[in-house]
């Protein structure tokens, strides 16, 4: 039986939000003293798809989302412990600008630096995506550091999965629904939301603020869309690094036929999603099996995941896949 190569996921890497740079710094400090070693996305894709087995305890690390806090914290900690990594970027955000000091700059003052917890109200609603990671930085990570980036969409857009109202308008709105509503305002209806590109979803039926209805997209226009905003999130990554973008990710892990379809005629290879299982030959390329890593893992928690995930038996055991949530 093929070995399965465990891919782990993190978000934020901050004082202020997500999981503390001390706490990162043990999972790194763990990993290392236990012999496991990371590999690229690219070296795992070609494994997935027949190519030869990585070396025992290999692993993929990912960052999913592109915030400016795995510039300042993660990436220095991942050049001390020389650990591999990718980065999604939904690439709507990309920016130009100088780098900015990270955790390592001698007498760096971090304290001014936005912070991920305000990187999409600040993107969407006031046009500043400076939370999230400039081409500069970006391209510091892959051609100085040796790390990968991946596609996460473009705008990373939000829908409402469903045309029946919440009972009351949730206390904290996602900031993609601002891609759905020109404007948000206090009254407004709220629907149940997901992913524009795992559902055809339900958008208002005019520009009026005031009109309150909404119309359901067809299949055929969820495609053009999903086509157009894999495309450009695939040139403007290979802009960035003058590489080919071979993987992609799935906004809050939420995927289908027609949303596979669209990322293959893109020019993608394989996707990530937040599904739990094995990744070995037979895993299907466009929802490779990550494990998710939050706030409060310790050592011990960290080695119970990735001995289920690296194993091929007790990772089909725990398997768990997305299934589109009633609309």
């Amino acid at each position: 039986m093929k070995p399965s190569i465990p891919i782990l996921c993190y978000r934020n890497i901050s004082p202020v939000c997500g999981i503390p740079p001390g706490e990162f710094r043990s999972h790194l400090e763990w990993l290392d003293a236990h012999g496991w070693r990371s590999i690229s996305l690219e070296q795992l894709l070609d494994y997935l798809k027949g190519g030869p087995p990585p070396p025992p305890h290999s692993y993929a690390l990912t960052f999913e989302d592109d915030y400016l806090d795995n510039w300042v914290h993660a990436a220095p900690l991942l050049r001390e412990y020389g650990v591999q990594a990718a980065f999604g970027c939904a690439t709507a955000y990309l920016h130009d600008g100088p780098r900015r000091p990270d955790a390592a700059t001698p007498d760096a003052d971090l304290r001014d630096l936005p912070v991920a917890r305000d990187a999409w109200g600040r993107a969407i609603e006031r046009n500043d995506p400076t939370a999230f990671m400039n081409r500069a930085e970006l391209r510091a990570l892959v051609e100085e550091q040796g790390h990968g980036l991946f596609g996460h969409t473009h705008t990373h857009q939000a829908c409402f999965r469903a045309a029946t109202p919440l009972d009351a308008a949730p206390g904290d709105i996602h900031p993609g629904v601002h891609g759905i509503y020109l404007e948000v305002r206090n009254g407004q209806p709220m629907y149940p939301s997901g992913s524009a590109y795992a559902h055809n979803g339900f958008w208002p039926a005019a520009n009026d603020l005031l009109d309150h209805q909404l119309i359901a997209r067809s299949t055929s226009e969820r495609i053009e869309f999903c086509l157009n905003e894999f495309t450009l999130c695939r040139e403007r990554l290979e802009e960035v690094t003058g590489r080919p973008a071979r993987l992609m990710s799935w906004p809050w892990g939420e995927y289908d036929d027609v949303a596979i379809e669209a990322a293959l005629l893109a020019g993608y290879e394989g996707a990530l999603s937040m599904d739990c299982g094995a990744n070995r030959p037979g895993t299907p390329l466009f929802a490779m099996r990550r494990v998710r890593m939050q706030g409060g893992t310790g050592p011990r928690e960290l080695n119970r995941l990735l001995c289920v995930a690296a194993n091929p038996l007790l990772a089909g055991l725990f398997r768990k896949t997305y299934r589109r949530p009633r609309a």
